[in-house]
């Protein structure tokens, strides 16, 4: 009977609170159960286009984040529409709150956190992306990331397409290795550039080398992308942090 009940939820939470489910022989609880059984019947029929929306089985993400563990963007974004489900269903049953006193009286323990909803979505993109106005600090870093790339990738540019760049590199672009941005030269041309060699092709024709002339705007770069990583850890341990002191109503 409970794996036939089981069948019918769509909630990993609501399998296991069917699953669990034991016989009584308490009068008083049978009637209550069933009553707010009934009250559901009628809430369906009352909103038969309902749903619980995007809710997630969010407990563990917020016993970890209690424990001082640092939460992934999406494990935050599922939290946040968690708790803004959650939210609706409360209000939708307390505009019921004549037709449905049972059902609106369980509601009534949802607790609402929409200064977390709202940290998490000023912060977190649906995604799971960081959004650039997290904070004052991440917003310049990644503004001053982008001059310096542009700059720096100007500059190999102008290196690739000078007379002397057709000759030696193997091809017109610019590549990535280690976070470092590198221009493809022909093996044969090798001591013709001053450089640093990141990586060699796997036919040994091609030597991916760091201009030495970019290099300070590359080693100017990476402190930017490091510190815009530290900055964006700072975001998330913040958000973690908020969602562990509430892992309880969550819960």
């Amino acid at each position: 009977v409970k794996e036939v009940l089981a069948g019918f939820t769509s909630f990993s939470v609501s399998r296991e609170l069917a699953t669990n489910l034991r016989p009584s022989a308490d009068y008083e609880r049978v009637s209550l159960l069933l009553k707010q059984s009934t009250e559901a019947q009628r809430f369906l029929s009352l909103k038969p286009d309902f749903s619980m929306g995007r809710v997630k089985d969010v407990r563990e993400m917020a016993k970890m984040a209690a424990l001082g563990k640092v939460l992934e963007p999406v494990s935050l974004v599922e939290i946040q529409e968690t708790l803004a489900s959650t939210r609706q269903l409360r209000n939708a049953l307390s505009k019921l709150s004549k037709e449905l006193p049972l059902l609106c009286e369980i509601a009534g323990g949802i607790v609402e956190l929409r200064r977390l909803e709202e940290d998490i979505g000023s912060c977190l993109t649906a995604e799971g992306e960081v959004l650039d106005t997290a904070s004052p600090q991440l917003s310049l870093l990644r503004q001053q990331s982008k001059q310096v790339r542009e700059q720096l990738l100007s500059r190999l540019q102008g290196i690739i397409r000078s007379p002397r760049g057709r000759r030696i590199f193997q091809e017109p672009i610019i590549a990535e290795r280690e976070g470092r941005y590198v221009v493809p030269v022909k093996v044969e041309f090798r001591r013709e550039i001053k450089g640093i060699v990141h990586d060699v092709s796997n036919t040994g024709a091609t030597v991916f080398v760091e201009p030495m002339s970019t290099v300070e705007m590359g080693n100017e770069l990476r402190e930017l992308v490091l510190e815009e990583k530290r900055e964006v850890e700072r975001i998330l341990r913040g958000l973690s942090s908020e969602v562990g002191a509430h892992e309880a109503e969550i819960s």
